[in-house]
């Protein structure tokens, strides 16, 4: 593949994001600014419904395209058609912002009265899904989630690299936005972590930048009740109309969220300042050592998922150690396959092969960035599958989208988020990143 051809796929693929970003807001119903992207629900599920899909408006999706676009310019300042994208994205991602801290969905009217009797006689805005429509109180109630460390961290990121091209003094969120939630000395626990994580308390972030309920004395059972009956009045894990709610009342730690805040902190030049920042590195290395660390992840079912986020966080810097590095490196040029895909679970439709190995491959060419040895048949084989898999059509060169968020815990392989112009972009960071390392 010469560096030509690999150019051309790199420009479709702008080309193909300049075409797809909106122009126009229809409220309600899409942003000025944002690129598509769809909330699927792949089998029935009670209180959802049935199978269906919709176009979905979220922070997640557009601060994360800002963000590759934002590292290829910096990378690389004659990309001057980028700029234009990232001031409309911009506009957009604010409107996601409460004080430095950002949530997934916006605040919109709700779909329908909230609660049986006690209805506010004014407007009150909730968070929920733009058009996928939520029937029951109940499960419209739990989609009023607050703000999350995950969007925090994407969202002043993004702020953060508006200043650095645009010459703007944007303020960005501290460490103590991040380090007030951490996983220590806590009086709840949720049980997703407590069965697949470890049960000891991580010292790590928490996902929720929210309280979560307090018992006077936790323990397994009073959680494991409360949890099942989460339809019943009185369940600590039930949601209440119009009130923010952290999932079955109880924070959690994602191995994937704490890696992303580690990334931003050191990006930002704010680990030094974090009381927790060296808590999480902990955690993630020791987990490093365990069987398929790389799974647990709550709202990440694509495997390679947090190769990419730790990965990430490695070559800024992040606290990952080089043990862990070494580890990732030989996991991933272990379960590459022949024609140089990565395939995630089986529960994700055929392996999600395309969103997979986009993953893998940016955690390779991270990993080799900071010195760790991969082969470079391991970059040139993946390359090669993802440019066998690239569409070409009138707008430009563009990825089918693979799922790179679901809604965790028990819909973590059933309520899932797609976006093709998120997968296209994050290949051509690939790209991008790439023809610096190697090879021409």
């Amino acid at each position: 593949m010469s560096n030509d051809s690999l150019e051309n796929y790199f420009q479709g693929a702008l080309s193909f994001l300049e075409n797809n970003q909106e122009k126009e807001t229809v409220f309600g119903e899409k942003y000025k600014g944002e690129w598509p992207g769809e909330m699927a629900l792949t089998t029935t599920y009670i209180f959802i419904g049935r199978k269906r899909k919709a176009r979905d408006s979220n922070c997640f999706t557009v601060s994360a395209i800002h963000n590759f676009l934002a590292e290829m310019y910096l990378e690389d300042p004659s990309l001057g058609r980028i700029k234009p994208m990232l001031k409309n994205a911009f506009e957009e991602i604010k409107t996601y912002e409460s004080n430095k801290e950002f949530h997934f969905w916006k605040k919109l009217p709700p779909n329908r009265k909230l609660s049986l009797f006690k209805n506010p006689d004014t407007l009150h805005l909730v968070s929920r899904p733009t058009n996928f429509k939520l029937r029951s109180r109940f499960i419209n109630n739990t989609a009023n989630v607050p703000a999350d460390a995950d969007d925090t961290s994407l969202g002043n990121l993004a702020f953060h690299y508006q200043n650095s091209i645009f010459g703007t003094n944007h303020k960005i969120a501290n460490a103590h936005t991040f380090d007030k939630w951490h996983d220590t000395n806590r009086k709840n626990r949720q049980w997703y972590n407590f069965h697949f994580l470890q049960k000891e308390e991580t010292n790590a972030y928490l996902t929720w930048l929210h309280p979560e309920h307090e018992y006077k004395r936790w323990n397994s059972v009073k959680m494991s009740i409360n949890t099942f009956f989460i339809f019943m009045p009185g369940s600590t894990a039930r949601p209440k109309a119009y009130k923010p709610w952290v999932p079955f009342g109880s924070n959690d730690v994602d191995i994937v969220v704490n890696a992303n805040i580690l990334s931003y902190l050191a990006i930002t030049n704010q680990t030094e300042n974090s009381t927790i920042a060296s808590q999480s590195a902990a955690f993630l290395n020791q987990l490093s050592t365990k069987e398929r660390y790389w799974d647990e992840a709550i709202y990440y079912p694509n495997s390679f998922h947090a190769f990419y986020a730790w990965a990430r966080a490695y070559r800024h810097d992040g606290g990952i150690n080089e043990k862990a590095a070494l580890q990732m490196a030989k996991d991933l040029t272990e379960l590459q396959q022949a024609d140089g895909s990565f395939q995630s679970s089986r529960f994700l439709k055929g392996n999600d092969p395309i969103q997979a190995t986009a993953y893998g491959l940016h955690a390779m060419l991270d990993l080799k960035e900071k010195g760790i040895s991969i082969p470079d048949s391991n970059l040139d084989n993946a390359v090669s599958f993802l440019l066998n898999h690239a569409k070409v059509s009138e707008q430009g060169v563009h990825w089918e989208g693979g799922v790179f968020f679901s809604g965790g815990t028990v819909l973590r392989n059933i309520l899932l988020w797609k976006s093709d112009a998120y997968t296209t972009a994050l290949i051509a960071r690939c790209i991008q990143k790439y023809q610096k390392n190697a090879y021409f």
